[in-house]
């Protein structure tokens, strides 16, 4: 069978229709690892371009998504911030009971 043939699924057998999914079930596992192993490759290539390692990119990547997350920060203390997702720390809540508006945080 080739990639423009057509098939009748109406017309196999429940044993037949069983084969084809678990051919369809190792060709997707398949590709999928396939497409892992090249986008390693790339990072590789790319850490190696940089004159770094994979797992510096991934930390430095991980810094970067944190700071990059952050909406709100406490004008008294810059260590303590908020991405606006979850529950409201208790500088924020504070804060915000004591009067002042959220938007006086906002990054």
């Amino acid at each position: 069978m080739n990639n423009n043939t057509a098939l009748d699924l109406d017309s196999l057998n429940v044993d037949e229709l069983r084969a084809i999914t678990e051919n369809a079930q190792q060709l997707i596992a398949k590709k999928q690892h396939q497409r892992l192993y090249d986008a390693y490759m790339q990072f590789e290539k790319i850490a190696e371009e940089s004159n770094s390692t994979i797992e510096e990119i991934l930390k430095a990547g991980e810094t970067l998504e944190k700071k990059r997350n952050i909406k709100y920060r406490n004008t008294d203390n810059n260590e303590e911030t908020w991405t606006g997702r979850g529950r409201k720390p208790l500088w924020l809540v504070d804060a915000l009971a004591a009067g002042r508006d959220i938007e006086d945080f906002a990054i």
